[in-house]
């Protein structure tokens, strides 16, 4: 597995809820399973440098191009419905994908809506589920009322640039140049390196043309990129930015707290989800363990990877445990 070449990973594809799903599946053999899901604009391609390291520790590594994503099959809405893109249906997929892999159980780890989509794993399908990671994404608990993007974005004027996704023209400005989108997108946490985006109506408006790439990415890595969303476009993915509503009715009646063991590994440096936002998680997750990584922006599995894994390794340890005893306490109760 070289990190500079998409093509030296185990590339699969399967039928999965009524879509062409695309995975990399590397491991297989091992007994424990960890599923990577990405979020926006991101691919499988983005746990590139997790991927060898979680192998190392003996999992086999299960990561998907989610719904509406690079290879896998991206329904067009309309005429489709936008509930294909809910969470509920998301964890469906992923929860198909694993009984077509005979997986009972597995870790899962998430990052941008990826992350909301691990977190909502533990609502919708908690039997799936032996632990929890979420980088950079708070958990949200289902809401008791409903809140359109325009007013969570007067509330967190930060996520002003997600009233603009939702809108048509986001999707024809980012198909017409998705190699400056990102460049402008994969910045490192130096002051620098950072680039402002979003204008108030583009989320290109304030970028220059001759934008150079950030050091913290090849130009390989951002031609991979590039090329990916060249074939299928933006529409998929920015699809996730209108399910709001979708999301507040699959949620309706849900528990909302979370038993599973779940690590939040969070950024000094995020601009997208600044760590204010993770306060009161422990309310709702009896099992939590919180982590930052200082120096970091939102693209922590590319800027501090070293930092991550010496996170993320002792925890995967801890939950190794956990199922050993479990196993032994099941055997010893089937015995005596």
């Amino acid at each position: 597995m070289d990190p500079q070449d998409p093509n030296s990973f185990r590339h699969k594809f399967s039928f999965v809820n009524g879509i062409i799903y695309h995975y990399v599946d590397q491991g297989e053999g091992h007994d424990n399973a960890i599923i990577l899901c990405h979020g926006f604009p991101d691919l499988w391609y983005g746990w590139r440098y997790q991927i060898p390291f979680l192998v190392s520790k003996g999992y086999r590594v299960i990561v998907p191009d989610l719904r509406g994503f690079g290879q896998t099959e991206s329904p067009h809405c309309p005429p489709n419905d936008i509930h294909q893109y809910g969470f509920k249906n998301i964890c469906k997929d992923l929860s198909e994908l694993m009984s077509q892999l005979n997986l009972k159980k597995a870790i899962f780890m998430g990052h941008d809506w990826g992350g909301f989509v691990v977190w909502r794993m533990c609502i919708h399908y908690p039997e799936r589920v032996h632990a929890v990671i979420s980088l950079n994404t708070p958990y949200v608990p289902p809401n008791d009322h409903y809140l359109d993007i325009e007013s969570v974005a007067e509330l967190l004027p930060n996520l002003q640039y997600q009233v603009y996704f939702t809108h048509p023209k986001a999707e024809i400005e980012l198909d017409r140049n998705p190699e400056l989108f990102f460049k402008a997108t994969f910045r490192s946490s130096k002051k620098e390196d950072r680039v402002k985006m979003f204008d108030g109506n583009s989320a290109l408006g304030n970028i220059p043309s001759n934008l150079e790439k950030s050091p913290m990415i090849t130009n390989k890595e951002l031609d991979y990129y590039a090329s990916q969303y060249k074939i299928r476009g933006f529409h998929g993915g920015l699809n996730y930015y209108k399910t709001r509503k979708v999301n507040f009715q699959d949620e309706k009646g849900a528990r909302k707290q979370i038993h599973h063991p779940a690590l939040m590994v969070k950024s000094d440096e995020d601009i997208f989800v600044p760590p204010p936002m993770i306060s009161n998680m422990d309310k709702y997750c009896k099992d939590l363990t919180v982590k930052t990584i200082n120096n970091c922006s939102h693209w922590v599995m590319i800027e501090q990877t070293q930092k991550l894994h010496e996170i993320i390794g002792p925890f995967l340890n801890e939950i190794s445990q956990k199922v050993k005893l479990q196993n032994v306490e099941k055997t010893f109760k089937a015995k005596y």
